[in-house]
């Protein structure tokens, strides 16, 4: 078996991908470490998974300027010189980056030592560290075929999805209803805007939650950034079937109790959101390379798994109408969770640690 350092994070987009393929080579006997920022989500959630973690630093990738970029350079240099050391007294075999800048150090010192490196690219415009790293990999995993034509490099590309947490399969209706006191009898819709929050969700879901003659019940994941100011505009006084939480590790019953989700678009969203068959309304993040959430989310929408609602020109009251519209039609939301479910990749787990496993038989890596 094989010594296997995860590298990247700052997001649960990367973040829980890679766990979910660290999970499948744990299972197949390899020995899977964690590499990131520990000031970051992967610094919390990695250890409290079980992983050995190693704090690196890597620079955040300029955006203009001569000396801007001078100062990059010297400065990966760095992170690329202790990430080396880092792995040689690890004995690492092969660096499995999954993007965010702190991924880069990683990949880059697995190639100056010659060790396996596969790349992970969840969106369809792929990040700027894995545009560097995809120049060195052994192996690139991709989310949508079309990304390979926007990677640099000649490594193999093989699609594969979004690995998901099998857990988040495992809802069981009677927990989450204890866990949120919420009535599962009762329409139930969840806002989530991703494992940092998001304003504007945020807004639309104070905006339901806070509806006099609201029939259904709203559960709203506010991100731990926004949940005190969330819990400030109901003067701290949370109305009847609303439920707030802060951040939550346990998805899998947040999904199991929830009729619709109101969300972002993000890769790994949308991976969890067809894996469990869920109805979404998505709201794509403007923030974001290319707009790659909106294009996410189109691809749900055309199938019929989800509607969009975008930024722009944006309109609480139809906003809150259109969340109103889609609970009173039970039908609706079960013909778009059973299009969600087709759309499902449960395989993407397996698939990724088969391609980790052949480059390091190719390369003479497996011990």
């Amino acid at each position: 078996m094989a010594r296997i350092a995860l590298a990247g994070g700052g997001t649960g987009g990367h973040v829980y991908p890679a766990l979910a393929m660290g999970d499948e080579l744990r299972e197949r006997g390899h020995d899977v470490l964690y590499y990131g920022d520990e000031a970051r989500l992967e610094g919390r959630v990695a250890p409290a998974r079980g992983y050995t973690f190693r704090a690196l630093q890597a620079p955040a990738f300029p955006r203009g300027g001569i000396l801007g970029k001078v100062r990059f350079a010297l400065e990966l240099a760095g992170s690329v010189l202790a990430a080396r050391r880092q792995l040689r007294e690890d004995s690492v075999d092969l660096v499995l980056g999954v993007g965010g800048y702190i991924s880069a150090p990683p990949v880059l010192a697995a190639w100056t030592l010659g060790k396996g490196r596969v790349v992970h690219e969840a969106n369809v415009a792929p990040g700027l560290a894995n545009r560097l790293c995809a120049r060195v990999a052994d192996s690139v995993l991709l989310t949508y075929a079309e990304t390979g034509g926007r990677l640099p490099g000649k490594a193999p590309r093989k699609v594969v999805g979004v690995p998901v947490n099998e857990k988040i399969l495992v809802g069981d209706e009677a927990e989450a209803a204890a866990r949120y006191g919420l009535d599962p009898a009762r329409p139930i819709v969840m806002f989530v805007g991703g494992s940092l929050g998001a304003a504007r969700i945020n807004e639309l879901a104070i905006a339901c939650a806070s509806r006099s003659d609201r029939t259904y019940q709203v559960l709203h994941l506010t991100g731990r950034r926004y949940h005190d100011e969330v819990l400030a505009a109901f003067d701290g006084e949370v109305p009847d079937g609303v439920r707030l939480v802060d951040y939550e590790d346990r998805m899998g019953l947040a999904y199991g109790i929830a009729d619709l989700a109101v969300c972002r678009a993000g890769a790994t969203t949308l991976a969890e959101l067809t894996a469990v068959g869920l109805a979404s309304l998505l709201v794509p993040s403007p923030n974001v390379t290319e707009n790659h959430q909106e294009h996410n989310a189109r691809g749900l929408e055309k199938v019929g798994a989800a509607e969009v609602l975008v930024e722009q020109g944006w309109d609480l009251d139809a906003a809150v109408s259109r969340v109103e519209v889609l609970l009173a039609d039970p039908v609706r939301l079960q013909a778009m969770a059973e299009a969600a479910r087709e759309q499902a990749r449960l395989d993407a787990g397996r698939q990724a640690a088969d391609v980790v496993e052949g480059v390091l038989g190719g390369r003479g890596l497996l011990r």
